[in-house]
């Protein structure tokens, strides 16, 4: 069933990214929104999404694979939650790679990039990444925060993050706006199923360790 949903995911995304790179509308308006937002760069703007941008990248994701090991250890979270986070992210990377390979879209020309980019533009990568980790860890913080308010205010940290991550890609000239977008609706819609498929059974797993201590 997962690798079911997976494989159709991936299939919708090679097939809208098919569609998009030979979109003429589609294409105008990415190149719109780009020269807009190249036309809008301050030196400020630029040094703060070069710093933003790192939050989608590998470094975020070995920090939070870091820590769920760790709470994992101390027993806050149950290894099937760990578990989860690797299915996760090997959705994510394996989906996006061959997305990537398979539409083989361009991205923005050399002249308006701020940053070293390889490979091809749709979807965008560190977007995917960054919907991974900032949602596993307000996942975290609302599994093990008590207070209501901490874990309202993770999810918005959360989705302020990926939004700003998402922007960094398009500012810096290295994405077009449909390449983020792509990546936001396949890593939102994967990391729905996962939940939606194995929710109850790490909720019962959580709640094993707690009725022990409570013995």
């Amino acid at each position: 069933m997962l690798i079911l949903a997976w494989a159709g995911l991936t299939a919708v995304l090679f097939a809208v990214g098919v569609g998009v790179t030979h979109s003429s509308p589609v294409n105008a308006f990415d190149r719109h929104v780009t020269s807009v937002v190249v036309a809008h760069r301050t030196p400020a703007l630029n040094a703060v999404m070069k710093v933003v941008t790192w939050l989608g990248s590998w470094v975020a994701l070995v920090a939070t694979g870091i820590l769920l090991a760790f709470l994992a250890f101390r027993r806050r979270l149950p290894v099937v939650a760990v578990i989860l986070g690797i299915v996760a992210w090997a959705g994510e990377s394996s989906g996006v790679t061959l997305a990537k390979n398979l539409v083989q879209r361009s991205r923005p020309p050399q002249d308006v990039r701020l940053v070293s980019a390889h490979g091809w533009s749709w979807p965008s990568g560190h977007t995917a990444v960054a919907i991974v980790v900032f949602t596993t860890l307000a996942l975290v913080v609302a599994a093990i925060a008590e207070s209501a308010a901490y874990r309202a205010l993770a999810w918005v940290l959360a989705v302020t993050a990926v939004l700003a991550v998402a922007f960094s890609r398009v500012e810096l000239g290295v994405h077009w706006t449909t390449d983020v977008a792509a990546s936001t609706v396949f890593v939102g819609a994967w990391l729905l199923i996962l939940f939606a498929l194995f929710a109850s059974e790490v909720r019962s797993e959580h709640a094993t360790p707690e009725l022990v201590d409570a013995a």
